[in-house]
């Protein structure tokens, strides 16, 4: 059994607009990703605010405790509603231009000791593009001991995971309205 937690908690401040609703092929972000973990995961828990026509019966929604806290209190956040006996959890971030691409590669490798990463053409592990171990990353983020307020990469260094080298392009995000014109992307008052 394999759940999901998406991370969408972030203002997009450089973006300048909520980034997980720019629209490529009439879908939003948040939809492209619900979308592909559910096409891999029992459920996936959101961890945003609820969006309206996300309706999924496989989907829960989080929010991260303090709001705004970033992706590590958004992954506990998110853990939180994992059950125990769950094997594996996809993470994902929510800002993502191609959550199908990392979810078909990260379904298709194998696991390591505690899960399996995409690292990008730099060789740098990203962490939330990735497939853990449940009871692995429960623990990683234990050993934190309340503290959120720290970078993925800190939190999670030490944990054995299998790698998997993907070109940039796939573990690209939207971070910029240039980013994301590049990649096809439009606002949604641009239809309007």
């Amino acid at each position: 059994m394999s759940w999901g937690i998406l991370l969408g908690g972030g203002r997009s401040s450089r973006m300048g607009s909520d980034k997980l609703e720019l629209d490529r092929e009439g879908r939003s972000v948040a939809t492209w990703a619900v979308a592909a973990l559910t096409a891999v995961a029992d459920k996936v828990v959101f961890v945003s605010p609820e969006r309206p026509g996300l309706d999924s019966g496989a989907l829960l929604y989080a929010l991260e405790d303090p709001p705004f806290g970033g992706p590590v209190a958004g992954l506990v956040a998110g853990l939180e509603l994992v059950p125990v006996d769950v094997g594996d959890v996809y993470v994902l971030a929510g800002d993502l231009a191609w959550p199908d691409a990392v979810v078909r590669r990260l379904a298709r490798a194998p696991l390591g000791p505690d899960g399996v990463a995409l690292v990008d053409a730099e060789g740098w592990t990203q962490y939330l593009a990735a497939r853990y171990r449940t009871a692995a990353l429960r623990q990683k983020l234990a050993e934190l001991e309340g503290e959120r307020d720290v970078s993925v990469r800190r939190a999670l260094h030490g944990l054995r995971l299998a790698t998997v080298p993907v070109p940039d392009a796939v573990v690209g995000d939207l971070d910029t309205p240039e980013q994301a014109a590049d990649l096809g992307f439009t606002t949604p008052d641009a239809h309007k």
